[in-house]
């Protein structure tokens, strides 16, 4: 499970238990948690990642580690809130440093380092279903993130669960969506990477 940061707010962090807890439900699971924050990975694109970008570089240490955890998870889980329809900065980063040119996409690799993966992206988010229909949120973050991240990488299962209640006022809404969560979780196989 992979999250930005465990620590910033509780919803978001009680929701990705729960999906994780829905995971282990039915079969014995191994879950790695990652909160990028607490790890210290630095989510800027540096002079060494543009040079592996070009061809003329190696794979920077830290990038390399993240790519080896993803290697051993059979899903990855990213949690994360909606900032401005899209990422958080630092998730980003960490996309655009680990899913690198040579490993992500333009690989000569049989088979691909991704083949066979899947992603799980738990968001939540401050406006409500409605906004994110009226305004086409959802197909945003469909061509955005799934086709244009994780399907351009060659990774054919992913699904987004947005999480819109979760943080609002109604604590029937709330636990609908934490349940919800543990419903998802424990519909899923595997080792999982829990990015949250």
């Amino acid at each position: 499970m992979l999250q930005p940061s465990r620590a910033a707010n509780p919803s978001r962090r009680k929701l990705a238990e729960l999906y994780v807890d829905g995971l282990g439900a039915c079969r014995e699971v191994e879950t790695e948690w990652l909160d990028l924050l607490a790890t210290g990975f630095d989510p800027r694109v540096r002079a060494e990642d543009l040079a592996l970008y070009r061809g003329i570089g190696p794979v920077p240490d830290d990038v390399r580690r993240e790519q080896q955890r993803i290697e051993a998870a059979d899903v990855v889980i990213l949690a994360f809130p909606i900032y401005w329809w899209s990422l958080p900065a630092v998730l980003k980063g960490w996309i655009d440093r680990v899913f690198t040119k040579g490993w992500a996409f333009e690989t000569a690799v049989s088979p691909k380092p991704l083949a066979g993966k899947s992603v799980r992206l738990i968001a939540t988010g401050g406006a409500g279903p409605r906004a994110y229909d009226k305004h086409g949120y959802r197909a945003a973050i469909t061509a955005q993130i799934e086709h244009g991240v994780f399907h351009f990488s060659g990774i054919e299962d992913v699904a987004t669960h947005l999480f819109l209640e979760v943080e609002g006022a109604d604590p029937a809404a709330r636990e609908r969506d934490l349940a919800t969560a543990f419903t998802l979780g424990a519909s899923l196989p595997c080792r999982a990477l829990i990015a949250a």
